[in-house]
This record gives C-alpha cells, sequence and structure tokens, in this order.
C-alpha cells in the first residue's frame, strides 16, 4: 500500500527585499495610493505601510540600495496652541496620548 501525502498551497506568500522595495517605491509616487497598489499585488495595505516604515528606518535595505536611513527619520515635537495673541493655552495635553484635546 503506497500513501501520498499532498500538501496544500502555502498561506503566507515570501516577498524578496527586492520586490518590498519596488512596491514601497511605487507607493512614494506622488500619485500613488496605498490602497490600489496593494489590491493591485494582492498585499494588505497595513503590510505596505510596514514596509515603508521599514525602509524609512533602514531596516529594509536592499545591499546598499536604502532609499533612508535612521538619521533621516521622522521625528516629532510636541506642539501647544495658544489662543490669538491672548496667551491662553487652547489645548489639553492628554494624559493617555500626549495629543492635544
Amino acid at each position: 500500500m503506497t500513501v501520498t501525502v499532498l500538501s496544500a498551497p502555502e498561506r503566507r506568500r515570501r516577498w524578496t527585499t527586492a520586490e518590498k522595495l519596488r512596491l514601497v517605491e511605487e507607493t512614494l509616487t506622488p500619485e500613488a495610493k496605498i490602497t490600489e497598489v496593494a489590491r493591485r499585488y494582492n498585499v494588505h495595505p497595513n503590510l505596505l505601510h510596514a514596509w515603508r516604515r521599514q525602509a524609512r528606518t533602514g531596516v529594509l535595505a536592499g545591499g546598499g540600495d536604502a532609499k533612508a536611513t535612521s538619521s533621516e527619520a521622522v521625528r516629532f515635537a510636541a506642539v501647544y496652541a495658544s489662543g490669538e495673541g491672548t496667551g491662553e493655552w487652547r489645548g489639553h495635553p492628554s494624559p493617555r496620548t500626549g495629543m492635544l484635546s
């Protein structure tokens, strides 16, 4: 008696670094929409956002072709808005998120 084991198709798709960088570059064009690029390549938009973040921080580097390094990462600073010259604070940072309310 012979038993044949049939393997199911792989559930997760494997993307090379070059493919990831190509998709990231496509999302960086001015007219590109991440959702449209994601649909075209059958990828969840969150995955494209993650790859963009990795490319920006230098994690997703193809040899020496990294588009951004960690020194070019986006940095944020706290900003408080006051009333129109009155010196009154309009927003108060939320204790939970630090965002203005």
